[in-house]
């Protein structure tokens, strides 16, 4: 029973910070929710560790600001008594260019008595990066130090079936 009501918890709390209302998305977390993107905090310190529904909300406002549509479909999403985990595909649209910029996160959840308490998230910084300048970064980094970063003595990964 805690699974299910847990699971409703953290699905309501996704679709209210990705629609944007902070009422609702706040009222899902404990007063001391603590919530983490782990990502360059010095390129997105909006994101870094936070504390409190208010961070929250004030998170939801620099999405808000930035983005003129937020969208999210829940890949995959299990729970028990006192957590869950949920794969999530985010789409933003930026509102100064119109780019339209696609994630997928991994998110984890600690719950207490029906209210999440800890939110912890995951997901591809570089391509997330790329996609907001709309620069290529894997490619430069790649023939820079490329070769230094697979070990010598593994076989070359395949490439994708065309």
């Amino acid at each position: 029973m805690a699974d299910d009501i847990n699971r409703q918890r953290v699905l309501n709390f996704l679709a209210a910070y990705y629609c944007g209302d902070a009422d609702a998305a706040m009222k899902c977390c404990s007063d001391d929710v603590l919530f983490m993107v782990y990502l360059p905090v010095e390129l997105f310190p909006h994101l870094g560790l936070q504390r409190g529904r208010k961070a929250i909300a004030d998170v939801m406002a620099v999405l808000q600001a930035r983005h003129s549509k937020r969208r999210h479909e829940v890949k995959f999403a299990v729970a028990d008594e006192c957590g869950a985990a949920v794969i999530v595909d985010v789409t933003f649209t930026k509102r100064d260019d119109g780019r339209v910029v696609q994630l997928t996160t991994g998110n984890f959840f600690a719950l207490e008595r029906g209210l999440i308490t800890e939110i912890r998230s995951f997901f591809d910084t570089v391509d997330w990066i790329s996609q907001l300048t709309g620069r290529d970064l894997v490619g430069p980094l790649l023939r820079e130090v490329g070769p230094q970063l697979r070990p010598p003595a593994l076989t070359p990964p395949l490439e994708p079936a065309q």
